[in-house]
């Protein structure tokens, strides 16, 4: 597959496929990096999308991480006509807050943390200045065929976390009775690959 390292303002990217006037950003989760994109590229580029993989300060503060995301967001509306998402864990709820509002074909979450507030409030401890950010911050304005796969149990991000968002927006959800927050074995792949055809392969 046809592969370009670029940066996008401060943010190291990765465009992977031939041109197309459909593009699919991939975000990672905490400890991830651009180049997770490239095993979903081997299931989105054959349907003629391309997939642009950023590395992303996860770990940051939001305050922090919104501005390089929505620059990347902007750079996405000015070369592509269809936009859509995919994005694990942490990096779904900053994709949520990047791109709402704005029109986006499809996203595709896997072990998604949808509700940072929700996940803050069932830590021991927290952090305000964080906390008081996120209450101001709600995802309010969210109108995307959203395709959602977890674990059958995550250890990561409680069950409670997300639900009401899921019953909100109506989300399409799929559950790996095996799979773990972080889907990394043969067969955990193997399920998530599938998944991600099925969906593509039927927009």
């Amino acid at each position: 597959m046809k592969t370009i390292t670029l940066n996008i303002g401060s943010t190291p990217a990765v465009l992977i496929g031939e041109k197309s006037d459909r593009v699919f950003l991939f975000v990672h989760g905490l400890n991830g990096h651009k180049e997770e994109a490239i095993a979903f590229a081997e299931v989105a580029v054959p349907e003629d999308y391309q997939v642009l993989g950023i590395d992303l300060p996860v770990d940051a503060k939001p305050w922090d991480v919104i501005p390089l995301i929505i620059d990347v967001r902007d750079y996405l509306y000015e070369h592509w006509k269809y936009v859509s998402v995919r994005a694990n864990s942490i990096g779904s709820w900053f994709t949520l807050l990047a791109f709402q509002g704005h029109p986006v074909e499809q996203a595709l979450f896997v072990s998604p943390l949808l509700d940072m507030k929700k996940f803050i409030e069932l830590m021991p401890q927290r952090e305000d200045d964080y906390y008081d950010w996120v209450v101001c911050h709600p995802i309010m304005n969210w109108h995307t065929p959203t395709y959602i796969l977890k674990p059958g149990h995550d250890l990561v991000v409680d069950d409670c976390v997300g639900k009401e968002f899921i019953n909100t927006h109506q989300c399409h959800v799929s559950i790996m009775t095996e799979g773990e927050h972080w889907f990394h074995t043969p067969k955990q792949m193997k399920y998530l690959k599938e998944w991600e055809y099925l969906i593509i392969s039927s927009v």
